[in-house]
């Protein structure tokens, strides 16, 4: 979604590539290393970020200490619209974040882990068909330091889980992959569609979330690089496949699952969605986009809490473990770090 800014990177390609070619140099990243003991407090995301851009919204992020950071896709833009050697302009690409000095003090010293979205998978809206998408896979796993041993390495797409803290303090991280299984609908503007045989999330990852779901948390978070809860606006979301909506809550509650809320990307705004479906308890979507560039507006969304931030921002994501109940706070937070809106909810609402 949201081209506006790739046309230019094919412009600057040369320059890029002039830089260096060859693999990232290493790093003492320590993503997928954080301890599964740790205690999760203080959560940071972010979406949407052209490398060509300043990026000095990283040490913002750093500065507030997060405990990890989530990547929600869209992590550099890689269209290779001028159909060069694809691997060799996508390993560019993600030579230029490394050389970036807040984004890899950031990468380097705080556990991150990531999805991608369609600029990072290599093409606008893109989904299943894309012929590259091995090889995006690929220098994706590499550049995030995914280990060897990662069931990221051994299946199809990049979706995972993470599990962090005690009984007490369980906090899981379901990593989905909006792009690998996605049947692209149309060209934008996309209308919704009434085929329920296309999907967002692919048979294989549905029945993978749902094997998720079931395992024992108390706070889990949904990554999706898309937003699950916006309305219909002309762009990619869940909305553009309402029966993948309807999924999402029936698989929740089949699998019993409390605690679930979305973090998402890709409309370069923030903002508080909130959708509710009979006989369950609501699911919140916290967008949070636009971290080096913004829309002019933002999209009508009737399920929207408040109003949408459009402005350069990341988001955090606090639990108050001493809290009783226990509370979790969601922060926009702007370049510098400053806290432009917030909402607080209780671990309660999200039960059955």
């Amino acid at each position: 979604m949201k081209n506006l800014f790739y046309l230019s990177l094919a412009a600057l390609f040369f320059s890029a590539c002039s830089t260096s070619n060859t693999p990232a140099p290493s790093t003492n990243n320590p993503n997928d290393t954080l301890g599964a003991s740790t205690t999760l407090t203080h959560i940071a995301i972010g979406s949407c970020c052209n490398q060509y851009l300043n990026m000095s919204i990283f040490k913002a992020i750093k500065n507030k200490n997060p405990d990890l950071y989530i990547a929600l896709g869209d992590n550099m833009y890689a269209d290779n619209i001028l159909n060069l050697d694809f691997a060799s302009f996508m390993q560019s690409q993600y030579n230029l974040l490394t050389n970036n000095y807040d984004f890899n003090t950031l990468k380097t010293s705080i556990p991150c882990v990531a999805t991608w979205d369609d600029h990072d998978y290599g093409k606008n809206n893109a989904g299943a068909e894309f012929t590259y998408k091995l090889t995006a896979k690929d220098k994706f796993l590499n550049f995030w330091n995914v280990p060897a041993n990662s069931d990221r390495r051994t299946h199809e797409g990049v979706y995972t889980s993470y599990m962090y803290g005690d009984a007490s303090h369980a906090v899981q991280i379901i990593v989905l992959d909006c792009r690998n299984f996605l049947n692209v609908i149309s060209s934008e503007p996309i209308s919704p569609t009434a085929d329920t045989n296309k999907t967002i999330l692919g048979a294989t990852q549905w029945a993978w979330l749902k094997q998720e779901l079931q395992k024992p948390a108390l706070v889990r978070i949904v990554v999706s690089s898309t937003q699950l809860c916006t309305e219909r606006n002309g762009w990619e979301a869940w909305a553009n496949y309402p029966h993948e909506i309807d999924r999402f809550f029936r698989t929740v509650k089949e699998a019993n699952a409390e605690g679930v809320f979305v973090v998402s990307g890709d409309v370069h705004y923030a903002e508080f969605s909130k959708r509710t479906k009979v006989g369950q308890y609501p699911i919140y979507d916290f967008t949070s986009s636009g971290l080096t560039h913004t829309e002019n507006g933002a999209s009508v969304n009737q399920y929207r809490e408040g109003s949408a931030y459009v402005n350069l921002n990341f988001g955090m994501i606090n639990i108050d473990w001493n809290a009783s109940p226990v509370t979790i706070t969601w922060d926009v937070c702007d370049n510098v770090g400053t806290v432009k809106q917030q909402k607080v909810i209780s671990l309660n609402e999200l039960k059955f």
